[in-house]
């Protein structure tokens, strides 16, 4: 009698085996989609708007032969409602105590023009008036500083030296970094962990993105930056296109919150709380 022998598979054959089963799963969904013209239709709808073909035929293939598969507004409903689940978004936190905010991303998003806007929120605009102060820990941006210290001077908000943080208390903490893409996280990495260990203030990381980003360029940036611990992401330049669909393919794959979004160039007031109703809304052109 012979024995049985186990035949070992290694890694790179299993993730082949995976992409196999995946490829005909997706082409199984294709072929289904075919069978009903307007969840076909539907499909369509959204794949023109941008969300990824695979994901869309995927959730509406299951619906052939449902008693919704001729409810074109049902339809629609649904991919919403799919999109809605998947979405995560952060409340804005009722009370603010000793906090640090440190804001990361690449260059030429809008961090420091996002941190003038937070910190006018914060100090203006809520129903508590907290204590902010900014923080400049960007040494690479030419005029950096002198932007942060013109925001620092139009809305009355000290712009301070990070040894401050020792001797006087606020609220919240607004600190600004260099825009990289990880040439220069060591610095960062070490400011981050002096700041959560020697320092009495809770340390929150938000990474910012801009919503004119394609969804490849959106996930570079978020691996760039996900050894932070990031805490949320802010999305930028909500103005400046009408076209949210890579922002939405990136957000359904994360866990990590959306907190804010900024909509204009006005300082504070076009900072917005992330709301599924607004994105969803802006996607839709509705």
């Amino acid at each position: 009698m012979s024995e049985n022998k186990e035949i070992p598979v290694t890694v790179e054959e299993i993730k082949v085996l995976r992409e196999q089963i995946s490829l005909m799963h997706d082409t199984l969904a294709h072929d289904v989609m075919t069978q009903a013209p307007l969840v076909q239709k539907v499909a369509t709808l959204f794949i023109d708007k941008g969300l990824d073909r695979r994901w869309v035929e995927k959730l509406l293939a299951p619906l052939v032969d449902s008693e919704i598969e001729d409810d074109e507004v049902m339809l629609v409903a649904y991919v919403l409602e799919e999109l809605d689940s998947l979405l995560s978004v952060k409340a804005e936190a009722r009370s603010m105590d000793k906090i640090v905010k440190v804001v990361v991303g690449s260059t030429g998003i809008g961090k420091t023009s996002l941190i003038g806007k937070l910190g006018g929120r914060y100090r203006y605009l809520l129903d508590t008036s907290y204590s902010v102060a900014y923080i400049n820990f960007d040494h690479q941006k030419v005029g950096a500083i002198e932007q942060l210290a013109h925001y620092s001077d139009a809305i009355n908000i000290p712009l301070i030296a990070l040894d401050r943080l020792l001797d006087e208390r606020y609220d919240v903490v607004l600190l600004d970094t260099a825009g990289s893409m990880g040439d220069s996280n060591q610095e960062l990495q070490e400011l981050i962990t002096l700041l959560k260990n020697d320092m009495d203030y809770h340390v929150e990381i938000l990474l910012v993105l801009s919503a004119t980003s394609k969804q490849k360029d959106l996930e570079q940036v978020f691996n760039a930056f996900k050894m932070f611990d990031i805490s949320s992401f802010v999305f930028t330049k909500l103005d400046e296109t009408s076209d949210l669909s890579d922002m939405l393919n990136f957000l359904i794959k994360q866990t990590i919150p959306l907190e804010y979004l900024s909509i204009g160039q006005a300082i504070p007031e076009d900072l917005l709380v992330a709301s599924k109703e607004y994105i969803l809304n802006k996607f839709m052109n509705e």
